[in-house]
């Protein structure tokens, strides 16, 4: 007869002959007890029900993922929500003896979605019109003439040179910054796909223009009045 009985069977047969050289299972041996001693033992057939067995071990892993998942996230928010737009800076600046990805800051900006390119972008722009507002502040104090005056053209290129090389410097600062910033550009794609019923690809289109076209523009020129009135110099000279 042949042997029963493995971890992965659902039918366990056990020997009541006592005769089995595989006891406590079943090997047949009964079959020629009876016969010789005119008995009529048989074994003892246990069905086990394993895809029970397997259920409830599958989702007894299930439930415990979870529970992992959400203290996980549980931790992650209070350290979000505790953490200021300062904190978040010093953090983009502190080495990551855990980084192995290779990755530039950029790099990851990227890997951290839209918004985040979209908001480096906008600071980008914002820091360059900056720049140009204290360029032309400088070059009119220090002249008395503004930079599209005759023959001033190159030596405000000059100061502004210095000015961008410090801004240059500086880009990790923006990176930092972009990383702050980079929801609200969420926030203002979402809204202008609630209040339009665009697309989510138009309703960044309108984003990038409204921000990082417009915004750039006037910024720039905001920067350069303000930049000429504290300097006594107009931006136009006179004919």
């Amino acid at each position: 007869m042949e042997k029963f009985a493995n971890d992965d069977s659902k039918k366990i047969v056990y020997c009541r002959c006592w005769k089995s050289e595989s006891f406590p299972l079943c090997d047949g041996s009964h079959m020629k007890h009876n016969k010789e001693c005119g008995d009529n033992i048989g074994p003892l057939i246990v069905t086990v029900d394993t895809t029970k067995k397997e259920d409830v071990v599958e989702e007894e892993k299930k439930e415990e993922k979870t529970s992992m998942d959400n203290a996980t996230n549980d931790v992650v928010t209070a350290s979000e929500k505790s953490a200021s737009p300062l904190d978040k800076l010093k953090s983009l600046f502190k080495k990551d003896q855990n980084n192995t990805d290779g990755l530039t800051t950029k790099e990851k900006l990227a890997k951290m979605g839209l918004s985040a390119l979209l908001s480096y972008g906008w600071v980008s722009n914002m820091s360059y019109a900056i720049t140009l507002s204290l360029s032309w502040y400088t070059h009119s104090k220090r002249t008395g003439l503004s930079p599209l005056a005759p023959g001033q053209w190159k030596p405000f290129l000059a100061v502004y040179g210095g000015f961008y090389v410090f801004n240059n410097i500086i880009r990790p600062l923006r990176f930092g910054m972009s990383v702050v910033v980079s929801r609200y550009f969420d926030q203002f794609v979402d809204a202008i796909q609630r209040k339009s019923g665009w697309g989510r690809k138009a309703s960044i289109g309108v984003v990038v223009f409204l921000a990082n076209v417009c915004g750039t523009f006037a910024a720039m020129g905001l920067g350069v009045s303000v930049a000429s009135g504290m300097a006594g110099v107009p931006i136009f000279p006179p004919k």
